[in-house]
């Protein structure tokens, strides 16, 4: 069970990462599937809510995607399951996976200086309600858990 989970989170990164976005919504349950992304702002002391999307929602969101004046700068996804536990009576699993992304600069506005220079862009955490069943694991929920506040304009890929 717990490599499956593995899997799936870490295969939900690489299509990510490789801007497949159907490859990754196809690990995702269709009915009753929800993505957010969260942070927790000192200033206010309270959580924020950044996105909160269905299945139908998020992948409304990714067939706009070609629309949107977005930062190409590709994001890469580094990510460690720290923590995979079953639920014994819903048979649904959580899994906690710490995450670091990374961005690669393609033209910025020094070009000639930041052009394929890489950074730090976010860090965070996913917090996945998975199921696991005869064919394989799929996400039920994610929420993306920030702990970076800033994010540049134009950036509008899920994370």
């Amino acid at each position: 069970m717990k490599e499956s989970v593995t899997e799936l989170i870490y295969d939900g990164c690489m299509a990510m990462n490789a801007q497949d976005w159907q490859a990754f919504l196809a690990l995702c349950e269709p009915e009753g599937f929800r993505y957010r992304i969260t942070n927790y702002s000192p200033e206010i002391l309270r959580t924020q809510c950044w996105m909160d999307r269905d299945f139908k929602g998020l992948k409304s969101i990714i067939e706009l995607l070609p629309r949107h004046n977005t930062d190409h700068s590709p994001l890469t996804r580094h990510a460690t399951v720290y923590k995979v536990r079953q639920d014994a009576q819903t048979g649904e699993v959580r899994a906690h996976t710490q995450l670091a992304i990374y961005r690669t600069e393609l033209d910025g506005s020094n070009s000639h200086f930041d052009s394929g220079k890489t950074a730090l862009w976010a860090i965070g955490r996913y917090e996945d309600r998975i199921r696991v069943g005869d064919g394989g694991a799929r996400l039920l929920e994610r929420n993306v858990v920030l702990d970076t506040r800033q994010i540049d304009i134009g950036s509008h890929l899920p994370l």
